[in-house]
């Protein structure tokens, strides 16, 4: 599973500030726990309680006491909806609707469209972009405001559609979000999950694979030379970060948690972990074990003993460490880890 979503998971700052009694509330609302049985719920379908979508409707609420004339928004955009998928596909029809393809239409293709585990996929690109962009701050905001979020959304629809042979709709949606998001991702590339996309100006090409966890600023490109046919564009791993008009030319590989320093024209493979720039990019240094630990790539070191939830190890028993482990934060986001595992732990890669 993605490290964002076990090792690091999205806890809303609201939490955090509330007193034991309040949190203890939220949590136990979420279910995450079933204390009759003593042990975890199996989470085995969508009706499990979904730890984003409930703090994200928690920072609507808050949001509509500040600013009570946001209220019919609100309402209608995230409180009123059944959950996070259907909610961000309101929004995003109502975005890119026109007089062939009104928002009802929009609507039902994706919801028809996507899987659960695009669902899941949707998920970790909304924590990402709460998580990694401070000017995004959370992620009601993300669901709501977020160009990078929706374009990969229209992405994954696409993909979808591009898979099931209806590529002239894909492409139709490819060409949307090129004029809505400024974004042109091709519907056949393969996009992981975790993704942050600062969508102005990127384009990936069609045979282009971007591993979890990568985050890709604006004016990116993974293109192809222009050279050859087939299989030609770049396979970037997961934990990789592509600053600002970085371009990666040719079917290389990214490694995991390489650093494409902005501006710089990569056309030769990049070595796990290793930091590269210029033009042409040459590697300039490689990250270390400490810059890692506050990045996305690897857990830090209160994350370390996280148990899993596997076959050696009962529920009771995952549950009395998750109970004995860790207090104040470290405890809250334990808590929610495995309230993401519930929702999301038996989904395919």
């Amino acid at each position: 599973m993605s490290l964002a979503l076990t090792s690091k998971p999205y806890v809303s700052s609201l939490l955090r500030d509330m007193d034991d009694a309040s949190l203890s509330s939220f949590l136990e609302a979420l279910d995450i726990y079933d204390d009759e049985r003593d042990n975890i719920n199996d989470g085995t379908s969508l009706d499990a309680v979904d730890p984003l979508w409930e703090q994200v409707k928690l920072e609507a609420l808050a949001a509509l006491e500040e600013e009570p004339q946001a209220g019919p928004q609100l309402y209608s955009l995230i409180l009123s909806q059944p959950d996070l998928l259907s909610s961000l596909c309101t929004i995003i029809a109502n975005e890119i609707e026109t007089e062939l393809m009104p928002a009802t239409s929009i609507k039902s293709l994706f919801l028809e469209q996507l899987t659960r585990a695009d669902h899941r996929s949707v998920s970790l690109d909304v924590m990402a972009a709460a998580m990694r962009s401070p000017s995004v701050g959370n992620a009601l905001n993300a669901v709501l405001h977020d160009r990078g979020v929706h374009a990969l959304v229209c992405y994954r629809v696409g993909h979808r559609l591009w898979l099931a042979e209806r590529k002239g709709l894909a492409y139709y949606m490819q060409s949307t979000v090129s004029s809505k998001y400024s974004s042109d991702i091709h519907p056949a590339c393969r996009l992981g999950a975790g993704i942050y996309l600062r969508s102005q100006g990127v384009v990936i090409g069609e045979t282009a694979v971007v591993g979890d966890d990568t985050s890709i600023m604006q004016g990116v490109t993974l293109g192809g030379t222009g050279k050859e046919a087939g299989d030609r564009h770049p396979k970037v791993g997961c934990g990789v970060i592509l600053h600002d008009s970085a371009t990666v030319l040719g079917n290389i590989p990214v490694g995991d948690g390489a650093v494409v320093i902005a501006k710089s024209i990569v056309t030769k493979p990049v070595p796990p972990l290793a930091r590269v720039s210029g033009v042409p990019a040459k590697i300039r240094s490689y990250r270390d074990g400490e810059e890692l630990k506050e990045g996305a790539l690897l857990p830090d070191e209160n994350t370390h003993d996280m148990p899993k939830k596997d076959e050696s190890m009962s529920d009771a028993e995952v549950h009395d460490i998750v109970s004995e482990n860790g207090d104040g934060n470290d405890d809250l986001e334990r808590k929610l880890s495995f309230g993401y595992m519930q929702q999301w732990g038996d989904v395919a890669e």
